[in-house]
């Protein structure tokens, strides 16, 4: 054991005699100061979480927040507790992974349509000026409407059923997804237009090999910034009598005063929305390798 030991030390105090050894030796001498930078990064942030769970466990329930009943606040544990009751027996008769998935399917729905008619009609409206000065302005005024404003007129037109939720998502990413694809159009540069009438190639041709790589950037980001939207939506989305998803939880859990359980609901979708953002993220340095090069 202590001979191994020792001939690790010696490999990384005197460097390997075998090619490339030289880099793995400064990458090993190099790991113990990277680590301990890592660590005094890390420490700060991690010290203000601790402490301030720790003031939530043991001063909030004192009443020390004047205006709320203590229990209404809840505590650390009691959310920890809340969170392997509802992954052991459920909520509303359904497990807590059918109502992720219930919230996920909705979402995913709304935005997938929104997408599919957002982005090529953004192309076109950015690219035919003509037909973008009839339409962008009634896109433009509907955008600023929060999904909230639509809901008692989807009930009304729609009904309670699952259409109406898919339709409030769908409203809110196709609005952002448009008028973002319509910006990346507008963004590329006039001399990649006067490139493609040199060449002589047609509409076609022009839209998808000079306009369409130049504003994929730009449609990316709109893409992104409605998804993440678009699962924010999705518990507004909830409140047209959903029995199932995170929206549904989090309301059904909060009119009975089960606060824990609310907090459940709502670190799920944070951890959730996270986690698509990281996906987006992941495929867009992949499939836009060449940005920033």
């Amino acid at each position: 054991m202590y001979g191994t030991l020792d001939l690790l030390r010696a490999c990384v105090v005197r460097r390997a005699s075998f090619p490339g050894g030289e880099h793995l030796s400064a990458s090993a001498a190099a790991w113990p100061g990277t680590a301990r930078r890592f660590a005094w990064q890390a420490l700060p942030p991690l010290s203000v979480v601790a402490l301030a769970l720790l003031v939530w466990e043991y001063l909030i329930p004192l009443g020390i927040v004047p205006g709320v009943r203590a229990e209404f606040l809840g505590t650390p544990s009691g959310i920890a507790a809340a969170a392997i009751e509802l992954g052991q027996k459920g909520y509303g008769g359904h497990g807590l992974f059918d109502h992720v998935r219930a919230s996920l399917f909705r979402t995913a729905t709304g935005f997938a349509i929104a997408a599919c008619i957002g982005v090529p009609l953004g192309i076109v409206l950015g690219y035919n000026k003509r037909a973008g000065a009839f339409l962008l302005p009634i896109f433009g005024f509907l955008r600023p409407i929060p999904a909230l404003a639509f809901i008692p007129i989807v009930v009304i037109w729609f009904g309670i059923g699952e259409f109406a939720k898919v339709f409030v998502i769908f409203m809110t990413a196709f609005l952002y997804v448009l008028l973002g694809s319509v910006s990346g159009v507008r963004s590329v540069p006039n001399d990649y237009f006067r490139l493609g009438r040199t060449y002589h190639l047609s509409t076609f041709s022009t839209l998808f090999r000079i306009v369409l790589p130049s504003a994929l950037p730009e449609i990316f980001v709109s893409l992104r910034t409605a998804m993440a939207l678009s699962w924010a939506v999705v518990v507004a989305s909830e409140l047209i009598a959903a029995q199932v998803g995170l929206g549904y939880l989090i309301q059904s859990a909060s009119q009975v005063y089960a606060i824990n359980k609310v907090y459940v609901g709502v670190a799920l979708i944070g951890l959730v929305g996270v986690s698509i953002d990281i996906v987006f993220l992941m495929i867009e340095r992949r499939m836009l390798h060449w940005v920033g090069r």
